[in-house]
Formats: C-alpha cells, sequence, structure tokens
C-alpha cells in the first residue's frame, strides 16, 4: 500500500476522532453568578452545562461548594429542581411541586433563575430559613 494512503487514513481517522471527543460549544463549560438573599456568592462560578433531551442540568464544578439545577425545556421552560451545596453560606433544595417555588426565564442556553430554595446558612445550621435565589448562566 502507498505509504502516502498510510498517512493520510491516520491524519482523517486522528482529526475524526478529535472531533468526536471533543464537547459542542453549546455544551462546553462556561460561568455563572449566584446570588443568596441578594447577596453575591462572589466571583463568577465555572459551570458545565448538559442536555439530554428537554433536560438541561447545569452544575458548577466544584462538588463541594456550589449549586446543581435542572430545568425542562419542552413546550413551556421549568425549573425541576436547584440544589445549593453551601454557597455563600447556604445549603438548601427548591424542588418543584414540592419545596420552595422557583421560575426561568430565557432561551437557547441563556438561563436566569429565580426562586427561594429551603435550607439553612452554616453559621446558624439549627435554623431552617427560605433563602432567595438568582442564578444567572449562560449555556
Amino acid at each position: 500500500m502507498d505509504n502516502r494512503l498510510v498517512a493520510a487514513a491516520v491524519i482523517v481517522t486522528t482529526l475524526g476522532a478529535a472531533g468526536c471527543a471533543s464537547q459542542p460549544p453549546a455544551l462546553g463549560g462556561t460561568t455563572a453568578k449566584v446570588t443568596i438573599n441578594g447577596q453575591s456568592t462572589g466571583a463568577p462560578l465555572p459551570v458545565t452545562c448538559s442536555q439530554a433531551g428537554f433536560l438541561w442540568t447545569i452544575a458548577t464544578t466544584n462538588e463541594d461548594k456550589g449549586f446543581t439545577a435542572a430545568l425542562e425545556t419542552g413546550d413551556e421552560v421549568k425549573v425541576e429542581s436547584v440544589d445549593f451545596r453551601d454557597l455563600g453560606g447556604f445549603t438548601g433544595t427548591f424542588w418543584r411541586d414540592n419545596i420552595g417555588n422557583a421560575e426561568v426565564t430565557g432561551t437557547g442556553g441563556t438561563f436566569t433563575i429565580t426562586g427561594e430554595a429551603d435550607g439553612s446558612f452554616t453559621d446558624n445550621p439549627n435554623s431552617s430559613v427560605t433563602a432567595t435565589f438568582r442564578i444567572e448562566a449562560d449555556c
């Protein structure tokens, strides 16, 4: 077999595999700004955004201090859940039709989620509170 043909096949295979391994921009990493009770939690947080069917998941890359939000993006965009893990000192949860309330605006990967979550703050972990939140993410 001609060495040029073998080299071309290796290049095409390598480029094809690299193209499949890279994440599409719509699902790539980005940042989110978060406020709890009107107070910024600090610098924008690195997040990953993924989509499976009509479900979008936005999650901070830090699993210990951060959040995970799940959005339904069918006919109507709805917040399914938001889980805060020691973010701005707050640990709490929103679950649609169960705990707290939330709404989302935006389409095409740009979302603003606002609402209330039940939980507690690190400085008083035995006291249950309802905290307001706002998440702005551009996936």
